[in-house]
């Protein structure tokens, strides 16, 4: 009888690490799926980001688009709008182009050519769209 219950024990051991086992495995391939989905995401998201810059990237565009870029990037962390020499996606910079606007130096129509660039800012790298008049 100490052979039997030795056997049952021993085949108790085994199916509990057996299953200790493949709940490991399970439990990493999991994990591995989570941050496989995670990096996925993140690609998707760059890809994205590139591609809504591309409208900026090394065309012309009118006066009215330059406003519209400095408000839609205001106060972005990775993105600075430059208008001929000045970062304009902060509230110093919307009113320099409101000024801009009333002395003439700026009008909706007038042609700009944009360029995207990727700079660093004190350690940090920020996609910076450059506009310039024709």
């Amino acid at each position: 009888m100490g052979e039997a219950a030795n056997r049952a024990i021993s085949l108790g051991v085994g199916i509990f690490v057996t299953l200790l086992i493949a709940s490991g495995v399970i439990f990493i391939f999991s994990q591995m799926q989570e941050v496989y989905s995670q990096v996925s995401a993140t690609n998707t998201n760059i890809a994205a980001q590139f591609g809504e810059y591309a409208m900026y990237d090394n065309t012309t565009v009118t006066g009215l688009e330059v406003i519209n870029c400095a408000n839609k990037y205001y106060n972005e962390s990775f993105v600075v709008v430059n208008y001929m020499g000045r970062d304009v996606n902060n509230v110093d910079g919307l009113q320099y182009l409101d000024q801009q606007l009333e002395n003439g130096n700026l009008s909706y129509d007038q042609k700009y050519s944009s360029i995207i660039e990727e700079v660093d800012y004190d350690g940090i790298i920020k996609t910076r769209i450059t506009f310039t008049r024709v």
